[in-house]
């Protein structure tokens, strides 16, 4: 499975999950940091990755939520306790729940639209 990152997380993570062998590329290292996430959605549709983000908001707001579900791509919401950990227990928690998300992500069908919890583990919503 191949990962894309929000803004919201740190890009440093991208460098570190990649060199723990996750295929993984942060938002900013394909197009523009500003990017509209409507036109990012459209950018991302008919690829086969999952989206992580930590910004719900994108499956809350109307024309995100249609866009993010016309992309037809997994998306993964890290709970709110992700933003209020400090930048190295963000670092630390990643690795440590990486394969659990990666469990997951891979066992579901293109276009599942989750929020990961502070244990690992996944709830679905629909978008």
């Amino acid at each position: 499975m191949k990962y894309f990152i929000d803004n919201c997380i740190s890009f440093r993570f991208a460098d570190m999950l990649r060199a723990l062998g996750v295929e993984i590329v942060a938002l900013r290292e394909e197009f523009p940091q500003d990017m509209a996430d409507i036109a990012l959605f459209q950018e991302l549709n008919g690829r086969k990755l999952a989206f992580v983000s930590t910004d719900t908001n994108q499956r809350t707001r109307v024309q995100e939520a249609r866009a993010l579900k016309s992309a037809g791509v997994t998306s993964l919401f890290i709970a709110p306790f992700f933003q209020k950990m400090q930048f190295w227990d963000q670092a630390a928690w990643l690795v440590r729940r990486w394969p659990d998300i990666d469990r997951f992500a891979t066992s579901m069908e293109l276009g599942v639209c989750a929020e990961i919890k502070h244990n690992g583990n996944a709830m679905i919503y629909p978008l």
